[in-house]
Parts: C-alpha cells; structure tokens; sequence
C-alpha cells in the first residue's frame, strides 16, 4: 500500500505499510541524503514526513538517525579508543580520568537526548563537588 504526500512545490514522500504491520516513511529529495523511518501508525508516519520536508524547505533538517542511536558512553568508548592513543602520555591520562564522570553521569543519555538543561546540570553538579561526596556527604578521597 503506497501513499505519498508532499510539501508545497517540496520534496516528496512515499509511505508504505510494512508487512510486520508498521508504516515506513521514505523522503527523497536532491541535495539531501534519502531518509527513512519507521512507525506503528500511519498518521505518525505522514506527520514526521510532512515536519521534515519542512525542514528540509527551510533548510533547517538536521539527520539525527545516529545521533538518536548512539549513547554518549559509546561515542566515549570510540573517542578513548580511537583519539586518546594518538595523543601524548600526559593528555591521555587527562582524557581517561576525565572521562570517567561524564560515562557516569551522562553515558546513558543519547547524543540526540543531551540538551543545554542537562549538560548545565552536569556543569553545576561537578562545580559543587557532588560528584566526589560519598553518600554521607562527606569528600571522597580516591
């Protein structure tokens, strides 16, 4: 079953009913990589398409597909993986130690999911010192 659906003069959508039962949303548009997603619900599917071919119009279509996906205890783990070796004795160890609050505090939270709320929530957690208190309250000397 293929519906399509389009923004004035914009790119066009297909929406096509999956055989598991779910609706997928596919836009295609020059200078712009195809993009697709899934939902359980036709409308959701129509909407989502209808609000990035918007985007797209304006300009202001940003892929989060990755994003959304990836955690930041992931990109962390790359970063470490990848960056931190090429670095010199001294920054690695920087970067390791670092690291390890933002894993614990934030390492669940999608790339897409941190907003400016969260990361200045983190900020003043750290700033205060709540992150090296035990759980008495006391400083923790590790």
């Amino acid at each position: 079953m293929l519906g399509r659906t389009h923004c004035t003069g914009g790119p066009l959508a297909t929406i096509a009913k999956n055989r598991s039962g779910t609706w997928k949303a596919v836009i295609r548009k020059n200078g712009w990589p195809t993009t697709v997603k899934t939902f359980r619900i036709k409308r959701d599917a129509e909407d989502w398409a209808r609000t990035v071919e918007d985007e797209m119009v304006r300009g202001a279509f940003i892929q989060r597909a990755t994003a959304d996906r990836m955690t930041l205890e992931i990109a962390m783990k790359r970063y470490l993986a990848d960056v931190v070796p090429t670095k010199r004795p001294t920054s690695q160890v920087t970067d390791k130690k670092r690291s390890k609050s933002l894993v614990t505090h934030l390492g669940k939270y999608s790339l897409a999911s941190l907003t400016p709320e969260i990361i200045a929530n983190f900020r003043d957690m750290r700033l205060a010192g709540e992150d090296r208190k035990d759980a008495e309250g006391s400083p923790n000397r590790v």
